[in-house]
């Protein structure tokens, strides 16, 4: 026990909070000698790919396919025969626990080194995996310590998590990885509070210590005060029970206080997030990034790894309509391969390979959904028909219907073409992050790019425009942006013709209650009062004069 409390900052990438006595999963192995041949490696590997193969059938159990398939390729990779045999051989070596790492850990580089993205992806797993073998090797590991507990570890793996849901982990720490890992993935999925990027010093904790996770603020804080674990237990109570009761209205008609009907669709970037966002209630995917997988990228993805980032994700949207916006690297989301080019949509269309190879790989994928793609960062009408031939021609040649394409309208250029494009597109999606970034002159990583800031005038005025001509056209609109969720632009988008949100999906189920609640006549006279002010501010003290919508 320490007598000061030690602090360490890191990324929060799955929210929440929470305090318990740590574990760490990865400690280092015995110094001492192990007496170990080939048999007893070969049964180590049998032994922890039956252990994650139960994991993965257990979760699939519970509904939870996505994550089940995420354990099961560490399944498969604990059965490989090329690692098994190099561990087999370094099994016969003097010291052979070592050996035994060092060759997983040459099998982890060699994947490392590959040019295929979703190759060098398992190298993680490999070492998850190699870790697991080692652990039983060196006579297994002490479980946590007390009902409650904080995974601590180097580096985690997605069955980490997995195999101790419901069994007492209430939140994770790790010294390496990120938002888009696999972990962080099923964290978010599963409501479990996960920063990583601390400082190694976390590491050498004892088990049991006191640790609390506040991925919100994205710290960890090791035997905090009586005082932060009163506060993060009462924020955890408070939090679980606000998610109970917005939850409770999921399945109730989407309608608004006056009857009007809403979409509400769900923003993904995973499979997982998929899962969770049709669970919570939404009717479909609004928007998928496709880029995200891509971001480290050193050349423009073929048609092959556009298939298996996109694959898990539509089988588990089968049967909804799904929103694909095709690449979107621009602004904040430039990869390596880019920099210092010209990027964005023009980008794109000017490498017709790139942009087949894209489009063939929806269509494949998409078959059991309702597919729709999606134009991103428009500045005119003809942008629109290389993407349209290109959906045209991966149609025919797969034999598929050609799905809708339609505009992400988040540019003042589109804005001012509005009425033109809407005779170019099969429908429309506004962008309202890009947009109030471009008409108040912030870039999107500006510290005063909220937001909130999309209930200025100027902003508002364009989504009018915007609203106003999908409807002459009798073209389906949705709000893509944070927007839609927020509580001060929420009632203004409805007020400007909106009647269909995509929303993060943590805030489905409370975008829903909101929508429920709100009476598009009153939304109305908002909106055309507002228009009337100077800036944000005005408008948001506005709104909070004239709405009153008590969420929990």
């Amino acid at each position: 026990m320490t007598a000061v409390a030690h602090r360490w900052s890191g990324q929060g990438v799955a929210p929440g909070t929470a305090v318990a006595g740590s574990w760490r999963a990865d400690r280092p192995l015995p110094a001492g000698a192990v007496d170990i041949g080939p048999a007893e490696v070969e049964a180590a590997f049998a032994a922890v790919a039956a252990d994650l193969e139960q994991v993965a059938e257990r979760v699939r159990a519970q509904g939870r396919t996505a994550a089940a398939d995420i354990v099961a390729v560490g399944a498969l990779i604990a059965a490989d025969p090329d690692l098994l045999d190099s561990a087999k051989q370094a099994a016969e070596t003097d010291p052979p626990l070592p050996a035994v790492r060092d060759a997983v850990e040459a099998y982890a580089v060699i994947l490392d080194s590959l040019p295929d993205d979703a190759l060098r992806e398992r190298a993680a797993d490999v070492r998850q995996v190699g870790r697991r073998v080692l652990e039983r090797l060196a006579g297994g590991r002490g479980g946590p310590a007390g009902d409650r507990f904080v995974l601590v570890a180097g580096e985690l793996g997605p069955a980490d998590l997995i195999e101790h849901l419901g069994e007492g982990l209430v939140g994770a720490v790790a010294v390496r990885g990120g938002a888009n890992s696999h972990a962080a993935i099923v964290a978010r999925s599963v409501g479990l509070p996960l920063v990583m990027g601390v400082d190694a010093e976390v590491l050498d904790l004892p088990d049991a210590t006191d640790l609390l996770v506040d991925a919100d603020a994205g710290a960890v804080v090791a035997e905090p005060s009586a005082a932060e674990v009163d506060r993060t237990e009462a924020a955890s109570a408070r939090a679980v029970e606000r998610r109970a009761l917005l939850a409770a209205e999921r399945g109730l008609p989407h309608v608004t206080a006056d009857g009007v009907a809403f979409g509400l669709y769900c923003n993904v970037a995973s499979d997982v997030e998929v899962r969770l966002g049709l669970d919570s209630g939404a009717v479909g995917v609004g928007l998928v990034r496709t880029e995200i997988p891509f971001m480290a990228a050193d050349r423009w993805p073929d048609e092959a790894e556009h298939r298996r980032a996109l694959a898990p994700l539509l089988a588990e949207a089968s049967g909804t309509q799904v929103t694909a916006r095709l690449l979107d690297f621009a602004n904040d989301k430039i990869p390596p391969f880019l920099a210092g080019e010209p990027a964005g949509l023009p980008a794109l269309l000017g490498n017709p390979d790139a942009l087949n190879a894209q489009v063939r790989a929806m269509l494949a994928t998409g078959r059991d959904v309702d597919l729709r793609i999606m134009v991103p960062m428009v500045t005119s009408a003809g942008e629109m028909a290389p993407v349209r031939a290109a959906a045209q021609a991966a149609a025919a040649d797969l034999d598929l219907p050609v799905p809708p394409v339609g505009a992400m309208v988040e540019t003042v250029a589109a804005v001012d073409i509005v009425d033109a494009l809407g005779q170019a597109v099969d429908f429309f999606s506004i962008g309202s992050n890009d947009l109030t970034a471009e008409v108040l002159d912030l870039s999107r990583v500006d510290p005063r790019a909220r937001t909130e800031l999309a209930a200025h005038p100027r902003v508002l005025e364009m989504i009018g425009r915007v609203a106003a001509a999908a409807d002459r056209a009798g073209l389906s609109l949705t709000v893509c942006g944070d927007a839609g969720s927020h509580p001060t632009t929420l009632p203004l988008l409805i007020g400007a013709g909106v009647r269909s949100v995509s929303v993060a999906v943590a805030r489905v189920d409370e975008t829903r209650w909101r929508m429920r609640r709100l009476d598009t006549g009153q939304c109305r006279t908002l909106y055309d009062d507002a228009l009337r002010l100077a800036d944000a501010g005005e408008v948001a003290q506005l709104v909070n004069e004239r709405i009153e919508v008590a969420v929990p």
